[in-house]
């Protein structure tokens, strides 16, 4: 009985420490994200999350996505979404934290704030990618039309449009090029209303001398904020421009 009884000891430990080793090997493997960082900007009254890319360095600019949540308010759960679509990506996601679903003008000013102070203490591209999901539409489409100079490329994503804050548009060069592609669902239990709202969007937009600007509906999908289309978006308008300037 007393060596029935060790073996199965035996038996038990060693199954024990294989089990440790596989996770260990397990966790090992994966090269998880830390959580984003909450900060508080210098020059905005507001707060925003920030996540580096894995391989971040301070000896190179990186590329900027700027990610504005809808009226659920869920910054965190956004800013996450995209790091995890983003993976070895390089992007630099900020999520600043505006709740007015565009109706304060000091929302999209916060945006542009935090997008500078990223520029800066991030070692961010001079130009940054913009993404509104749902109600975050509204203040995408606000920096949209009145500050296309300083955008890389925007992707709204199921995005809302009420022409809110949208007083003047940008006549300047950049407008004609810069590139916008939104996103939506075909399965959105909103969608009459969103088609009709990106109707209007994109209509001032070709009103207004912008030419490239396109949507892309989802197959199966619903009211979403599309990180995996976003950033593949991003990535594709990073590699034109690295492609233009290192050409043969």
């Amino acid at each position: 009985m007393i060596r029935i009884r060790m073996r199965l000891s035996r038996s038990f430990a060693a199954g024990l420490v294989a089990v440790v080793l596989i996770a260990g090997r397990a966790r090992c493997g994966q090269a998880a994200d830390p959580a984003p960082d909450l900060k508080k900007a210098e020059t905005a009254a507001a707060t925003y999350y920030l996540s580096l890319p894995r391989r971040w360095t301070a000896d190179r600019a990186w590329p900027i996505l700027v990610t504005i949540e809808g009226s659920g308010h869920n910054f965190l759960g956004n800013c996450q979404s995209f790091i995890q679509a983003r993976g070895d990506g390089p992007f630099i996601i900020v999520t600043p934290c505006v709740s007015s679903n565009g109706n304060d003008p000091a929302d999209a000013r916060a945006v542009l704030a935090i997008a500078r102070e990223v520029q800066q203490a991030g070692h961010g591209q001079a130009k940054f990618f913009l993404t509104g999901f749902s109600a975050g539409g509204h203040v995408a489409w606000q920096i949209i039309f009145a500050h296309p100079e300083l955008l890389a490329g925007a992707a709204p994503a199921a995005g809302n449009y009420r022409g809110r804050g949208v007083n003047t548009i940008s006549d300047a060069p950049e407008r004609v090029q810069v590139p916008i592609h939104a996103f939506q669902g075909d399965r959105d239990p909103h969608l009459t209303a969103l088609n009709e709202q990106w109707d209007s969007a994109s209509a001032l937009a070709r009103e207004h001398g912008y030419q490239n600007i396109i949507r892309t509906m989802v197959p199966g999908a619903g009211h979403s904020a599309f990180p995996e289309q976003v950033i593949e978006f991003c990535s594709g308008v990073l590699s034109q421009v690295q492609t233009v300037r290192s050409p043969g």
